[in-house]
């Protein structure tokens, strides 16, 4: 079925314009640095943090200690010079668990001098899981900020905010962005325990909830980081990004903000995980995040138009753009186009009906309908774990039971019994239905990369594989691409595992878990559907083809002197 010439020749093609694509990287706008030099006094912010854990060690959202501390912050910010009566709470709530819970962000406003639009965002997560004492340093640094800023000039309003909800789906921050209004805001810096250092250096988060990143703010505030006398952890290699690119997840404030389209990086003590309890607090970093954290808000101060989130990609300390990064995507798709647009043309010449190839490609589809429906039933009523605030949950607020097992063995089930339904009731000629999916699968390539380019990171090995399957003739062969197909998921899977602190085993099961939900929303899982429909369509036409190509099997030499004394 497969056009083996055309096909290579798109492949030239395609390799020639990535390596012009990639010769246009651009470096990263170096940030304005500070004028002045920048003095925190990291005592005071250890004193600060060790007063917070005395008062509220572990502040679950809804709980008294959750409510301790933010009372603990409130008064804290009130004695910052001047705030006066200008600390104020948000209340609001959430849903974690199947149940609503009360919640509080506490913030001060601080006006600038003028002379610049947009306000700079300092936020520091407050609360922590249930049952872990850590992220005091994050309050501790916030207060200290506070009052440091209040002492300086600055053009921009800064604004200090200390949420609730930020191991519910981050639900402090978005509450906080959807009712905020007084000013516009240019950028924002959250600090998420960036006393408690797991490691050596510190680390800096700059991924939203979708394919954007603030990358040009993370160099920012890696050179602030370095300009302090710390040191901060390499920004993760090419195969993180795309992969979390693909598959989105962060558990940092900063998330919904990039995706917001607000320039925002988190700057930690820890990879972008969730929280880690029984980390001390190390004085001299939290002095030095310290003064890092007040030089990036210097450079922001003095910046005119900080660098927008974007879906680019950083290569060897360069940007590949937005622009250039969907190209790339769709020339890597291109064969696959190609393919699927010779199948079409010779189908149509030679008056192939579509008909039956369409109802035979539904029906490979199916069973992937059911699985998913059955999931998406099973976590409606409860056998899967509910969505934290719409938001993928914390690991530990998402454990595999006997009652998750048992979900996902009937949703296995389900797709099963439609196999066994559809095998019996409908018949198609395999190369009618693989023509189909060749060009239904071209179709969903250029939808989905309209709609989410990064998303083709994990379709085209398995797109290539297959178109690749139906032009083989041999076992191995076909194995060979059936391990090709496999293994972009696979790896994407290992990526997210090491964000959740958990095995790849975990991992799986966490995205199936948080897709069923709906917090990953529902156009990916509905591509998928039909793309793993195509896929196994023209996997049917491949091993047709390897199976009868296989030589008879000759009688062994027993047999044959059976055969010839007979």
């Amino acid at each position: 079925m497969l056009n083996l010439r055309l096909y290579r020749m798109a492949w030239l093609v395609a390799g020639v314009a990535v390596v012009v694509a990639l010769l246009t990287l651009q470096p990263v706008d170096p940030a304005e640095e500070p004028r002045n030099p920048v003095v925190f006094d990291g005592e005071a912010a250890l004193e600060l943090n060790d007063r917070l854990v005395a008062a509220a060690p572990e502040r679950a959202p809804g709980t008294e200690g959750g409510r301790r501390g933010a009372e603990w912050v409130r008064q804290e910010l009130s004695r910052v010079p001047g705030a006066r009566n200008r600390v104020q709470v948000q209340d609001f709530s959430a849903r974690s668990d199947d149940r609503l819970v009360e919640m509080q962000n506490i913030y001060l406003a601080n006006p600038g001098s003028g002379g610049a639009d947009g306000g700079i965002l300092i936020v520091a997560p407050r609360d922590t899981p249930r049952g872990v004492v850590a992220g005091s340093s994050s309050s501790a640094l916030l207060v200290r900020q506070a009052r440091l800023w209040a002492t300086s000039a600055h053009r921009r309003p800064l604004l200090f905010v200390s949420t609730d909800g930020s191991t519910v789906g981050n639900a402090g921050i978005r509450w906080f962005l959807s009712r905020f209004s007084d000013f516009t805001i240019s950028a924002a810096v959250v600090l998420d325990a960036p006393g408690e250092l797991v490691g050596d250096d510190l680390h800096i988060w700059a991924s939203g909830r979708s394919s954007d990143a603030a990358l040009s703010l993370a160099s920012w505030a890696e050179d602030s980081i370095e300009r302090s006398g710390e040191s901060a952890v390499a920004y993760p290699g090419l195969w993180t990004q795309l992969a979390t690119r693909a598959i989105p997840q962060t558990f940092g404030d900063q998330g919904p903000m990039v995706t917001a389209g607000i320039p925002a990086v988190t700057i930690s003590g820890r990879p972008d995980s969730p929280p880690k309890a029984g980390v001390a607090v190390d004085g001299e970093v939290l002095e030095n995040a310290g003064v890092a954290v007040a030089d990036l808000i210097a450079s922001l101060d003095e910046t005119r138009d900080p660098p927008a989130p974007a879906a680019e990609v950083e290569v060897g300390g360069q940007i590949l753009g937005p622009t250039l990064a969907r190209a790339i995507l769709l020339i890597l798709a291109l064969p696959v186009l190609v393919a699927g647009a010779d199948v079409l043309s010779r189908m149509r010449r030679a008056g192939v009906p579509r008909g039956p190839g369409l109802r035979g490609l539904g029906h490979r589809a199916l069973p992937f309908v059911a699985l998913a429906a059955v999931a998406y039933g099973w976590a409606l009523v409860g056998m899967f774990p509910p969505s934290a605030a719409g938001a993928p949950p914390l690991p530990d607020d998402m454990p595999f039971g006997a009652t998750s097992g048992l979900g996902v063995a009937l949703a296995i089930g389900a797709a099963v019994g439609v196999v066994a339904i559809s095998r019996s009731r409908v018949q198609t000629a395999p190369a009618s239905e693989a023509g189909v999916a060749a060009v239904a699968l071209s179709l969903l390539l250029l939808v989905a990369w309209v709609i989410e380019p990064f998303s083709l990171i994990l379709m085209l090995p398995a797109a290539h594989a297959a178109l690749l399957a139906t032009a083989v003739t041999r076992r191995w062969q076909v194995a060979a691409l059936a391990l090709l197909a496999i293994v972009t998921p696979l790896a994407a899977v290992a990526v997210i595992a090491e964000r959740l602190d958990r095995n790849p085993a975990f991992a799986a099961w966490y995205l199936v878990a948080s897709t069923a939900d709906g917090s990953r929303g529902a156009v990916g899982p509905l591509i998928a559907i039909g793309a793993l429909g195509c896929i196994a369509a023209l996997s049917g036409l491949a091993i047709l083809r390897a199976r009868k190509s296989l030589p008879s099997r000759a009688p062994d030499s027993r047999a044959r002197r059976r055969a010839e004394q007979a």
